[in-house]
């Protein structure tokens, strides 16, 4: 017996009325059947694809807000990098000048444009954000690496910067002990005999060395050291007469003659502007005056030569 070729559908109402009864071909309902199931699934990858665009763009629209947050926070970070540089460029220069004044070499410039580089020296940007942002990436990479080489800078200035000072340290205290300032503590006292290798001598009538200056002032002016020193000797001897020694260091030594008394022992430390004695008439002086002497490695030199600007007179 032959299958029948379609289907028959009835429908019941539910309250007892007449029953109604469909013919609907097999092959019709099979094709709308699949047409139905091929619609539903092209329903659903429309629905996925425009959810997954909406995705897309609002992770596209993120991605764009955290850029512009980025573009400003680089901008001020660029802007700082700026302002650092200056400021490094003017301490620099104090730097090169504190150098001189420490007596130590300068530094060649090239020596803080050394590049900084290498691992961990600069994050690497992500394939992501290069992706999305390659303008940017290679923005920050650049601004990282100014940051790197200004902290370089800033490294290198703070030691030169600390070798300058440990130098003028050193310096300093050497400077404090060369006999360089007025022994006499008065405004009211000049040179009245000069250094001289042949000198005709007030009291003994022979051409002789005058190994030192007589500086005249009235008696009893307090006499200072010219330097930081210990004292050598202080006592009497010859011509003379009342005598103070300081041996300074570096072969810097100092003579202190004629003095009407002596306040210093031997042995004591005496800083630059210490009161040694004072002025007085003692040894071979013909009035009130301090004959003052500047030795190097034993040998007396113009002590002249080594007073400092304004101690002069």
């Amino acid at each position: 017996m032959r299958k029948p070729s379609y289907w028959t559908i009835q429908i019941l109402p539910g309250g007892g009325g007449r029953a109604r009864s469909y013919r609907v071909e097999k092959r019709r309902a099979k094709a709308a059947g699949i047409a139905a199931a091929v619609l539903l699934m092209m329903a659903s990858a429309f629905v996925a694809t425009v959810l997954g665009r909406q995705d897309a763009v609002e992770q596209l629209a993120r991605y764009r807000a955290e850029n512009r947050q980025l573009i400003t926070s680089l901008q001020a970070m660029e802007r700082r990098s700026g302002e650092f540089s200056q400021a490094l460029d003017d301490l620099s220069a104090r730097e090169q000048r504190f150098r001189l004044v420490a007596g130590l070499p300068l530094l060649d410039p090239d020596v803080y444009s050394v590049g900084v580089g290498g691992p961990g020296g600069v994050p690497a940007a992500t394939d992501e954000f290069l992706e999305v942002a390659p303008d940017l990436a290679r923005e920050a990479g650049d601004v990282v690496v100014d940051i790197e080489q200004l902290l370089r800078r800033a490294d290198l200035l703070g030691s030169s910067l600390t070798e300058a000072a440990d130098s003028v340290g050193t310096q300093r205290e050497r400077y404090q002990r060369i006999p360089s300032i007025w022994p006499v503590a008065s405004e009211e006292s000049w040179i009245s005999s000069g250094f001289s290798h042949n000198r005709l001598h007030p009291l003994l009538g022979l051409r002789r060395p005058h190994t030192g200056v007589d500086i005249s002032a009235d008696f009893g002016t307090p006499v200072i050291a010219a330097g930081a020193g210990r004292v050598t000797f202080a006592g009497t001897r010859g011509e003379y007469g009342r005598l103070v020694e300081i041996d300074h260091g570096d072969g810097y030594a100092s003579r202190y003659a004629h003095l009407g008394r002596i306040a210093v022992r031997v042995g004591a430390r005496v800083g630059r502007g210490d009161v040694l004695g004072e002025v007085g008439v003692s040894g071979t002086a013909t009035g009130p005056n301090l004959h003052y002497e500047v030795l190097i490695n034993g040998r007396a030199v113009n002590p002249v030569g080594y007073f400092l600007d304004g101690y002069r007179r």
